[in-house]
């Protein structure tokens, strides 16, 4: 199993990797709604403008979100993790490299959080990991690593828990992609979503974030496959 998993992962890491270059060309063609996504995201943070946070976002890629954080948090330092070393030197090309900044290339199951942090963030990164438990058992990791109050913003794509919903979720993305980029390049990413996300429930991810502690768990934006998930400790 744990082989099984290491494959997988370094396959999606060799393919994050050789698409770095493109990959913020892509995503706004293959995401329905990926901007209006990020900014509920970011809106949703709880805490006051100018204050002095810390916060780390995971899957950072070529820096979406984070670039989003720092523009509403000037004053916060924001640590980006991400398994690819093509996506993080693209983030830095995106936000610059200072003391607000720390870069850190890491895998999902290899990472460790500080603690006291004010939040975690996230977009479009943990659906690669593998299994329910997985993600349950990190979600309990971010948990332990906020501070009292702090909060986790998950920006991801989600599945319905119902077969005929599910199905037209797919249908309604693989229209929005055949008008973006083609039924070529709608297949291509149809086909590497079938060999390296793992998408939850979004019913189910509610529920493990509430077992493994969080007080205050919400949605506070979805758009059929595309849901961002609130969470207070």
């Amino acid at each position: 199993m744990r082989e099984d998993r290491d494959r997988k992962m370094r396959s999606i890491r060799h393919d994050f990797s050789s698409r770095s270059d493109v990959y913020d060309q892509e995503i706004i063609r293959s995401v329905p709604n990926y901007l209006p996504m990020l900014e509920a995201a970011v809106s949703s943070l709880p805490f006051e403008e100018n204050a002095p946070l810390r916060i780390i976002d995971l899957g950072t890629g070529t820096g979406a979100l984070a670039e989003r954080v720092l523009d509403r948090f000037p004053n916060c330092h924001l640590t980006l993790v991400d398994m690819t070393e093509n996506m993080l030197d693209k983030a830095r090309e995106r936000l610059g490299e200072s003391g607000a900044t720390t870069f850190l290339v890491k895998d999902f199951y290899d990472l460790q959080l500080p603690k006291d942090i004010d939040a975690v963030v996230s977009s479009l990164a943990l659906h690669h990991l593998i299994t329910g438990e997985d993600k349950r058992s990190f979600y309990a990791m971010v948990l332990r690593s906020l501070r009292p109050d702090g909060v986790f913003v998950n920006a991801d794509a989600v599945m319905s828990c119902d077969d005929w919903l599910e199905g037209h979720y797919k249908r309604r993305w693989m229209d929005f992609m055949r008008a973006s980029m083609g039924e070529e390049g709608a297949n291509a990413v149809m086909q590497r979503h079938r060999k390296e996300d793992s998408l939850p429930c979004l019913t189910d991810q509610l529920r493990w974030l509430s077992e493994v502690g969080f007080s205050k768990v919400d949605v506070v934006w979805k758009d059929h496959m595309g849901a961002v998930v609130w969470a207070r400790k």
